[in-house]
């Protein structure tokens, strides 16, 4: 067999769902691990799906149509079972459309790499859903059992909500010298740092532009990864996210955002496990993209755009030629392709302002010298008139270069 790319060690629940109406759902297939492959599987077509890996623990009570849905994959799948324990089930109680609350109502049950076949541990890419003491030692048994012969995986690491606290955060940087991502949304990532207390109500301050930079300045002060060379991706709700290195950082936005007039989207049903499948995506985005971070997290941001539309994973179906169809609509890669046009013009635009501040600027400058120096106002006027055809040959010239990759040409600062 040949090794997979991809593998999750997070956990596959059973999720029993009561909504706002007080209707129930039942046998509802979730997990940040199964929200990971779906958000994987997305980007690989059958056969090349059986390069994403997934190891699930099964109870005697696992449901068999929900195994059937996940053999429907064709991914490489290996279920751990119990005969004399339950599955992992959880009941999730919506209190409104977006807020939930989870327990557990069975013993949960954690994948370790001492779980996974032999091939499964030479993946290229691993993601885990963790405390930072589980991902050290998650690392550390993976680099132990796989094939010496590989190049060293790259490690995809949600800490865990329970963990995300400022007592934490030692423990936590000691675990990103080992990881090469580091992904909390931005309700972890304010409480790890210590900038929110539990009783805090007031959250939605921290997806603001300016906190969530200032948030992964704090991650960045730390190593992220073996050479420090790694990145924090801030996941910002309908914000999309903050991906960000030591040399630049970048907000990739949602694929469904809320409209300006604050109205939710109604193509958003249930934000439950879109920010796992927006790692696994981003996974897959690492594979297409030779491992740049900031394209990958469009793919993320794709992933997470089929995972919203529904309670529970996306639905894949076929047509009468057997190509896929995820939730009965636009395939990944067409939804990709729009993503990427709004990131373009969104970069467009912002090219064109700082190119008009500056030369604006620079006008103002010589305004200044020529009045010093006592230049007639026709020269001043004319050269006005420079600067106003420098800023609209600049513009023609973003306008004339679309298919270059803007946001390679941009600096930090920008």
């Amino acid at each position: 067999m040949t090794d997979p790319y991809l593998c999750s060690l997070s956990q596959c629940i059973i999720d029993d769902i009561k909504l706002p109406d007080g209707t129930f759902r039942q046998n509802v297939l979730s997990g940040g691990g199964v929200y990971a492959t779906y958000g994987m599987r997305l980007w690989f077509s059958s056969p090349e799906s059986q390069r994403i890996a997934y190891s699930f623990h099964a109870g005697y009570d696992f449901p068999i149509s929900i195994l059937q849905k996940l053999l429907s994959l064709n991914i490489s799948l290996t279920q751990i079972w119990h005969s004399n324990l339950p599955s992992i089930r959880g009941l999730a109680t919506f209190t409104s459309a977006d807020q939930r609350i989870f327990v557990y109502q069975t013993p949960p049950i954690g994948t370790v790499p001492a779980d996974l076949p032999s091939s499964y541990l030479n993946s290229k890419i691993f993601h885990f859903i963790c405390s930072p003491n589980w991902a050290l030692q998650h690392i550390t048994e993976i680099l132990k059992l796989r094939d010496k012969q590989l190049p060293p995986p790259i490690f995809v690491w949600e800490p865990v909500p329970n963990s995300t606290i400022k007592e934490n955060l030692q423990s936590c940087v000691e675990a990103m010298k080992m990881v090469n991502v580091l992904s909390p949304n931005h309700e972890e990532a304010a409480a790890l740092l210590g900038l929110i207390s539990e009783e805090d109500e007031e959250v939605d301050r921290f997806l603001s532009e300016d906190m969530l930079m200032y948030m992964a300045d704090k991650f960045l002060s730390y190593q992220i990864g073996p050479h420090g060379n790694g990145c924090v991706i801030i996941r910002a709700s309908y914000k999309g996210c903050l991906v960000a290195t030591k040399e630049k950082k970048e907000i990739i936005p949602a694929y469904w955002t809320i409209s300006r007039d604050g109205i939710k989207n109604p193509h958003i049903i249930d934000v439950t496990g879109a920010g796992n499948a927006f790692c696994g995506g981003f996974m897959a985005g690492l594979l297409r993209s030779n491992n740049d971070f900031f394209e990958a997290a469009l793919y993320g941001s794709v992933s997470a755009s089929f995972t919203v539309e529904q309670l529970g994973a996306p639905r894949l179906e076929f047509d009468q030629n057997g190509n896929e169809i995820w939730n009965s609509g636009e395939s990944p890669q067409e939804r990709l392709q729009k993503l990427k046009q709004r990131v373009k013009e969104k970069i467009k635009e912002r090219l064109k302002v700082k190119l008009k501040e500056r030369i604006q600027g620079k006008l103002k400058n010589k305004d200044i010298n020529h009045h010093q120096n006592g230049i007639e106002t026709g020269e001043i006027d004319k050269d006005k008139k420079d600067g106003n055809d420098i800023i609209s040959d600049g513009r023609d010239l973003i306008d004339a270069i679309d298919h270059e990759n803007f946001r390679d040409r941009m600096s930090p600062a920008d």
